[in-house]
């Protein structure tokens, strides 16, 4: 008898709560649904999320590598033209120095030039002077003649000679050191040349040399020689 009282009483539970949930409306069915919707796991959202962070993640990371990139290669650019703008700071330094360095030389050239020139057409007037002075002294001495002497005048001749021979000695010595100052030889003549008295003018020039003479006409041509180079100088500084 207890029995069937704990199976009444079950019984009206069970009828209550199908009343309950028939008299809400069908609320019953809807929680059936919603009971049977599947449910995502919390560790499935807890990887969808991880995943869309890695994904960001990378997104950022390759930009970085791109701005890197772009930065490594604008860091080229400035190199590269900070390299050119030393270079051109270098050219210009050695443009302003080489440029005074050569007026500098280049002036005080001209100014030795046309002094040593100045002082070569001196020597060559010198030179030239002494030897048309030599030349008169060597016709005058060679016009003496001593056999024509007579008797009664020869001593009187004799002195006439040797003053004349005397006033030429001088004259020579002081052309000499005219020679001499203005950067000529000590002495013009050879001591160990055999003396010949019966030399002409043609055989005195031929004694000298060739190499005498080149010297005498290389300093002759000096000034032309100054005068081209300061020409060409000028030209080359009229062209920068």
């Amino acid at each position: 008898m207890g029995t069937d009282f704990f199976d009444d009483d079950l019984g009206q539970r069970r009828g209550a709560i199908k009343t309950a949930s028939l008299g809400s409306g069908g609320e019953g069915v809807s929680n059936l649904k919603s009971d049977d919707t599947p449910v995502r796991p919390i560790s499935d959202l807890n990887l969808t999320r991880m995943a869309r962070h890695r994904e960001e993640v990378n997104t950022q990371m390759v930009s970085a590598k791109l701005h890197i990139e772009r930065l490594k290669q604008k860091q080229g650019e400035m190199e590269r033209e900070k390299h050119m703008l030393e270079d051109m700071l270098e050219k210009q330094d050695q443009y302003e120095r080489g440029k005074q360095e050569m007026v500098d030389r280049l002036t005080e050239s001209m100014v030795s030039l046309q002094k040593m020139g100045e002082h070569a057409a001196r020597q060559v007037e010198i030179y030239w002077a002494t030897r048309e002075r030599f030349g008169a002294a060597l016709e005058e001495l060679q016009k003496i003649n001593d056999s024509e002497w007579a008797d009664e005048s020869f001593r009187d001749e004799l002195n006439k000679a040797v003053a004349n021979i005397d006033s030429i000695r001088n004259e020579f010595v002081k052309a000499q050191a005219t020679v001499e100052a203005v950067g000529g030889p000590v002495q013009l003549f050879d001591e160990q040349r055999p003396k010949n008295t019966t030399d002409t003018g043609d055989e005195f020039l031929q004694s000298k040399g060739f190499g005498h003479w080149f010297k005498i006409g290389l300093a002759a041509s000096i000034p032309l020689i100054t005068a081209i180079i300061v020409a060409v100088v000028l030209m080359l500084i009229k062209g920068r």
